[in-house]
């Protein structure tokens, strides 16, 4: 029987290549796609992803809306408020593909096969996920082989009690799909995706086709991982060594080699014990896209740090595997269009007029010349051309720029409004104060531009600090104080450590019975080991006299449910840790906020970025 491998990816909305629905309609034609065969691709659906939230939404929305009695928690346009959330996704995409250009190219007829499948499979997607709506989809027979690209909005319907009636979510999408999570390497999402993948199989089959696993099992490990990997397989290798011993080379001077390496080995485990309590030292970037890149290898090598104010900490044995990444880092390139509507960005915060931001990119020097079109040039850069400031995108037309600077004095003014609203002074009027005093404080340029969506405009909506505030907004009341913060941090305080006394003691419950594990393979099934180890195991069973021959192997049964307890509690504290941390954060916030320091902070680290010196390897000097 044929074989023919299976892929199916998922893509997110906010990530660089995750989903780009423009290319899957062939708005723009990519090197890769044969012009002459884009008549063959098939569209199933096509539908503007607004359209679909509209037709989704809006009397969720509606309903939610009419429930706020502050303006400023309505929710104006769902896509762009999910667009900009930093929880969920505004929409996925998922392409999957049976074989490759090598087994099923199109115009092959085994590439005519896997189109079959793929269509079949296309309208079997939304009857199994009645949860995720399929906004667009297509076909693509114009590249090197058949594959399929469905762009969809995962959804909600029950289960909420705050918030909107049915939202976006893809945890609540599949939980409502009857999928769960066992623990946290195998969540709904994997669940989802093996189902589909299950699912692609059968579909192969049915065609008379075998799936053809090309899937790699080698698991990537950081450098301590790797090193103790290394020294396991060195003693398991020295034990195979000591069951190998005969009468004829039982002679002490063997014996006392092989226990020789063994002391080595258990020196070398507790010098990697002992890197991992080592103690923490300070990184800091200039560049804030460093650190965010040094980050994001941190994590996928699963190299533990913490994020402080002005950088990030992690181990003193993690130093060299550091500076490595930072070695790999590539500096985005900040071209002349990119450059200029960072400016403009900055800019449109900090003037009242249109004319007047015009005047203010003179300052910046750059050569204005109007007409028909407005057109600026950059005349620190002689060699280089005028630029058309509609050329650089839809919102930054004339229109465009109009309009967002209307909207940001609009801004402005609301929260100036929610200033004169509050009678009273309390944490949520010193919150707003803060809002305001923060405006002040960019457009007198004392503060930078830090995005949250960072392929969006730099906006008042879009400004990371400023959303801290928003988010501590949505829980505070007139009635909150810093005294409620406090309690509630203090309360989250006490139940992580009551769980964190609870998992350590479970730790060591484990650890005692894998000991007496160990014991009792010595004693029933005659494990090799040195004559006092023996000794060691009989004096510790001796205390257990209701083991014998016929039940000690109901200690299997023992570590296995004590491990599964340690994962039930270890997943339990992590889930404790993270509300711990935002009560934490919310309550420190709130204190700079009511303390009036939360801006001037700012400001100060500001400075100290701009006047600090850095050293090659990030450590701060």
């Amino acid at each position: 029987m044929k074989e023919l491998s299976i892929s199916f990816t998922l893509g997110k909305a906010s990530s660089q290549h995750g989903a780009n629905v423009a290319h899957n309609n062939r708005e723009f034609i990519a090197s890769n796609v044969h012009k002459e065969k884009i008549s063959e691709n098939i569209t199933f659906t096509i539908e503007d992803p607004h359209t679909a939230y509209e037709k989704l939404f809006s009397s969720a929305v509606a309903e939610y809306n009419a429930k706020q009695s502050r303006p400023c928690r309505q929710i104006t346009d769902y896509f762009e408020h999910i667009s900009n959330s930093k929880r969920e996704e505004a929409f996925y995409e998922v392409v999957v593909q049976y074989g490759d250009n090598q087994t099923a190219p199109c115009g092959s007829s085994v590439g005519e096969e896997a189109k079959k499948i793929l269509i079949e499979y296309m309208n079997e997607f939304s009857k199994r996920n009645p949860n995720l709506y399929v906004f667009n989809s297509v076909l693509h027979m114009d590249e090197a082989c058949p594959h399929l690209h469905i762009n969809f909005i995962p959804f909600y319907t029950t289960g909420r009690k705050n918030g909107l009636s049915k939202g976006v979510s893809m945890k609540s999408a599949l939980d409502e799909q009857g999928f769960t999570a066992k623990n946290a390497k195998e969540n709904r999402l994997v669940a989802w995706e093996e189902s589909e993948r299950n699912h692609m199989e059968l579909l192969l089959n049915k065609y008379g086709f075998q799936r053809d696993n090309k899937k790699a099992t080698h698991i990537h490990m950081n450098v301590p991982e790797y090193k103790s990997s290394q020294d396991e397989k060195r003693m398991i290798s020295t034990l195979r060594e000591i069951k190998k011993i005969s009468d004829e080379n039982n002679t002490e001077m063997h014996l006392q080699k092989l226990k020789s390496k063994i002391f080595v080995l258990e020196q070398s485990n507790q010098k990697l014990i002992t890197q991992k309590k080592s103690p923490y030292k300070s990184f800091y970037y200039s560049s804030p896209d460093k650190q965010a890149y040094v980050q994001s290898q941190l994590d996928q090598y699963n190299i533990p740090y913490r994020e402080t104010d002005n950088g990030l900490e992690a181990q003193e044995c993690y130093v060299d595997d550091i500076r490595k990444i930072e070695k790999t880092y590539i500096p985005p390139k900040n071209n002349e269009r990119e450059k200029l509507r960072n400016i403009i960005d900055r800019l449109i915060l900090q003037v009242d007029t249109f004319e007047e931001l015009l005047k203010k990119l003179e300052t910046e020097k750059y050569l204005i010349k109007t007409g028909k079109y407005i057109s600026v040039k950059n005349q620190n850069n002689p060699s280089g051309n005028y630029i058309r400031l509609k050329s650089l995108g839809e919102m930054y037309t004339e229109n465009s720029l109009r309009n967002r600077i209307n909207s940001s004095k609009k801004f402005i003014s609301n929260i100036e409004s929610e200033i004169q609203k509050i009678k009273t002074e309390n944490i949520l009027l010193f919150s707003f104060k803060t809002i305001k005093l923060y405006t002040v404080a960019f457009k007198k340029n004392a503060l930078p531009m830090k995005k949250i969506n960072s392929k969006k405009p730099y906006t008042w909506n879009n400004d990371k600090e400023l959303d801290k505030i928003f988010e501590l907004n949505k829980i505070l009341d007139t009635n909150t104080t810093l005294e409620n913060l406090k309690d509630e941090f203090e309360i989250d305080d006490k139940i992580f450590k009551a769980k964190q006394e609870t998992y350590l003691q479970a730790k060591d419950d484990l650890s005692a019975f894998l000991e007496l594990k160990h014991h009792i393979e010595i004693i029933f099934e005659n494990k090799i080991v040195a004559p006092e180890e023996k000794i060691k195991a009989e004096k510790a069973l001796a205390l257990h006299q209701n083991i014998n021959k016929s039940n000690y192997k109901n200690i299997n049964n023992l570590v296995a449910s004590e491990t599964e307890n340690l994962q039930k509690i270890e997943h339990e504290l992590n889930i404790l840790q993270e509300k711990l941390s935002k009560s934490a954060e919310a309550f420190s916030l709130a204190e700079k906020i009511a303390n009036g320091t939360y801006v001037q902070e700012l400001v100060q680290k500001e400075r100290d970025n701009r006047e600090a010196k850095y050293v090659p390897n990030g450590l701060k000097n």
